[in-house]
């Protein structure tokens, strides 16, 4: 049965924190989030933690996009460490107001001296989870289209994952875009991982009914794709490999049937991925809102996962607000108009989130407990 390690609150200082990632990049682990005063307020920052143990994190840069920073993830190459983010803001769009963003990256040759934002790509296409491939960066952006650049600035479209809407032209997708950065009820928030064989797998939270992830597949020149219905609910996936296997970690269903394990079983789930589908194999304790976890893997079998979570205030662990804020209101009237009562930007999404690191051992033996 899979036994937690090491468990470590890294940050809790009252922000609403969330969104992490992690990599481990000249023997140092690196950890990005989105510091803001709630998941909807339009002053988000990105704060940059680095490690030598996981155990001690210092904070060693913060960067500001011109709006709002939000959804940050890393990638490295030998020669640079380079932070994605979407840049977020509301405004009048074909007579309604709409969510708009624009795509930026970061990039540093030490991770201390940080570039100013560089725009990586055209309005609306929000990079999500960008992963390095034999010296080549890919991403599955939220919209559906798979995209590759060299140098991790400059993006071109490789080919367009999901089929959905039905019919609709290549121009139609283009005004779809300007319009909105969804464009398919089939493709959301999604990450890809490269197979030995070459093989290029895309998990994807979808905004269908069911709201089941997708597995998309891929053969290179990764221009036609096949899908599989999870039958899993699976929002911000992160896949990585471990011992030949591949593990797609992201917010679950808690009320969805779950394996036995020691520790509390949170909507943090991590499950095993194949071509049939998924198998829960470990959920880490976590409440409200959560997940958006960073995914790696070290050593065969073991996992380091990041993802934020507000547990310890829904618990009552820690003392934490839980009551409407005065200025989520009014964020909210910036926004669209102010929200009704039990509308997303209630404590769920206001209050106070925490920032954590869990290393995971998927092949442990014996019947200790994982705390």
């Amino acid at each position: 049965m899979p036994q937690v390690l090491s468990h470590r609150t890294v940050v809790r200082d009252g922000w609403h924190n969330m969104c992490s990632d992690i990599c481990f990049w000249r023997d140092t682990f690196w950890l990005v989030y989105d510091r803001t005063s709630a998941h909807s307020a339009p002053d988000g920052v990105v704060v940059l933690l680095r490690s030598a143990d996981l155990q001690r994190w210092d904070e060693v840069a913060v960067l500001r996009t011109p709006n709002d920073a939000r959804d940050v993830k890393l990638a490295a190459t030998d020669d640079e460490l380079l932070v994605f983010c979407a840049d977020s803001w509301y405004e009048p769009v074909d007579g309604r107001v709409r969510q708009v963003v624009d795509p930026y990256v970061f990039a540093s040759d030490d991770g201390y001296r940080w570039s100013p934002p560089i725009r990586a790509y055209d309005r609306n296409y929000w990079l999500w989870r960008v992963q390095l491939h034999e010296g080549v960066f890919y991403c599955a952006e939220k919209g559906g289209e798979l995209l590759s650049s060299q140098d991790g600035r400059n993006w071109t479209s490789v080919s367009r994952i999901p089929s959905e809407p039905e019919g609709a032209t290549p121009q139609e997708l283009r005004e779809a875009r300007g319009l909105d950065h969804r464009t398919t009820p089939r493709f959301n928030e999604a990450d890809v991982i490269f197979r030995p064989d070459g093989e290029l797998w895309c998990v994807s939270r979808t905004r269908r009914e069911s709201q089941h992830s997708l597995l998309y597949t891929s053969s290179p020149p990764y221009e036609e794709w096949s899908c599989l219905d999870l039958e899993t609910l699976i929002h911000c996936p992160a896949l990585c490999e471990s011992a030949g296997k591949v593990y797609v970690a992201g917010r679950r269903d808690p009320t969805s049937p779950w394996v036995p394990q020691h520790s509390p079983a949170g909507n943090t789930g991590i499950f095993l991925l194949d071509r049939d589908g998924v198998t829960p194999v470990f959920a880490l304790p976590s409440d409200g809102d959560a997940a958006y976890p960073g995914l790696l893997s070290l050593e065969p079998d073991r996992l380091i996962v990041s993802y934020y979570s507000q547990h310890a205030y829904l618990g009552g662990a820690v003392e934490g607000e839980k009551k409407r804020l005065h200025h989520i209101e009014r964020w909210g009237t910036l926004r669209r108009e102010a929200p009704p009562p039990g509308y997303e930007l209630s404590h769920f999404k206001s209050g106070p989130a925490d920032i954590f690191v869990a290393e995971i051992d998927l092949a442990a033996e014996g019947a200790g407990t994982s705390f």
